[in-house]
């Protein structure tokens, strides 16, 4: 049997955990915003995915594995006693709201809205500004006073600013 890139392969796996840390280290970034828990973050991710190198069985989805350890590394982090302290003193956390998750629901809760604005922050100008507004509480009136903009064109553009956010979250 031929061994390729297509399998598992040690010395491929080496190979692409290395070539992939920077890119790890720029996803790690826009989670935590803080360089030295982006560091700390790849770090963690790296170890695990070396401790676990066992149950990737094809080399082509090590991206993908990689980005999913790092993804849930980080929400475990959220989810520790540790964190959850520290948001106690930092004004800036304590203002997204809880909802009837719980505990266990405010990590997610934290990590899909600021990936939320992150996909809103790519959209086209027209777009941004209403979605923004309308996730803010304005209503559709305000925002078009607001915007000096017709209300069916607000509408229009929240409708349509949404449909795009959906291909994100569907691709």
């Amino acid at each position: 049997m031929k061994i390729g890139k297509d399998t598992f392969n040690p010395d491929y796996f080496i190979y692409d955990l290395v070539k992939l840390q920077e890119q790890l280290y720029y996803y790690a970034l826009q989670l935590t915003e803080d360089r030295e828990d982006a560091l700390d973050l790849v770090q963690e991710t790296s170890f695990k995915a070396l401790k676990n190198r066992n149950r990737l069985h094809n080399n082509d989805h090590i991206r993908a594995w990689l980005y999913t350890i790092l993804k849930n590394t980080y929400i475990n982090y959220l989810r520790s006693s540790h964190y959850r302290q520290l948001t106690r003193d930092n004004d800036d956390l304590n203002s997204y709201p809880a909802t009837s998750g719980g505990v266990h629901g405010a990590p997610y809760e934290l990590l899909e809205k600021k990936e939320l604005y992150e996909i809103i922050k790519m959209l086209p100008g027209a777009y941004e500004q209403p979605i923004t507004m309308f996730l803010s509480g304005y209503s559709y009136k305000e925002i078009a006073e607001r915007m000096n903009i017709p209300i069916g064109t607000v509408k229009s553009r929240i409708h349509l600013g949404k449909k795009q956010i959906r291909r994100v979250y569907t691709a």
